[in-house]
């Protein structure tokens, strides 16, 4: 009965992780590049992909900013480095749910 349950699920898996794709791809590559607050601050500020996996809260606060203004904060380092961390998880999170799936 378990087995039956796995497909939908990567299904939705699957689904949730490829609904944001192809966003920034629709934007002119010759677009000027939106203001980043990051200018005004260090830019130690900026953190990275692997750093955004290990502070998954402050990933998902990012990431909402981020889907709130993307006029301004899409193409941001924060940004794109918190959206890349999501999908990484994403992947991992099937992967280790196939390894779990039954035998």
């Amino acid at each position: 009965m378990k087995r039956g349950y796995l497909l939908p699920f990567l299904a939705f898996l699957i689904a949730a992780a490829l609904a944001g794709c192809g966003k920034e791809e629709t934007q002119p590559n010759d677009a000027p590049a939106p203001p980043t607050t990051s200018d005004k601050a260090s830019p130690a500020t900026e953190k990275t992909v692997s750093w955004f996996m290990s502070n998954r809260e402050e990933m998902k606060r990012v990431l909402k900013a981020c889907k709130d203004n993307p006029g301004a904060l899409s193409g941001t380092p924060d940004c794109v480095n918190a959206s890349a961390a999501r999908d990484k998880l994403i992947v991992q999170e099937m992967k280790d749910a196939v390894k779990g799936g039954p035998k």
